[in-house]
């Protein structure tokens, strides 16, 4: 596996956007800055996939960075639905813990499984 590093900066500046649009549109108060961090988190991993991973084997890249991009969407739902809806702590890690494990699996899985 290779890693562009102009490009993870670039998802990393990407992600940071997203981010600071979920800190200005969030409409809870309380929970403003955990929501922001994780968001920012979640897409910076998963923008790595999409335009800083690059692996020798095409398929593997491309199967990369379906994922990444699939999982990015589902993040953006599930950050939107919790920036507008008033719930407490524990749903909204157990679903972004989740999330971000499945992602993390299936991306290992592909990995792995293609060689």
């Amino acid at each position: 596996m290779k890693i562009n590093f102009v490009m993870l900066l670039v998802a990393l500046a990407l992600a940071s956007l997203v981010a600071f649009s979920f800190y200005t549109g969030n409409k809870q108060e309380h929970y403003v800055w955990l929501i922001t961090m994780t968001v920012g988190f979640m897409a910076c991993i998963t923008l790595s996939g999409v335009i800083a991973a690059h692996f020798d084997d095409q398929e593997k890249t491309d199967n990369i960075r379906f994922i990444s991009v699939v999982f990015f969407i589902f993040i953006l739902i599930s950050n939107l639905t919790f920036s507008f809806v008033t719930l407490t702590l524990a749903p909204y890690v157990i679903v972004n813990g989740l999330l971000f494990l499945i992602y993390i699996l299936i991306a290992y899985g592909v990995v792995r499984v293609l060689k």
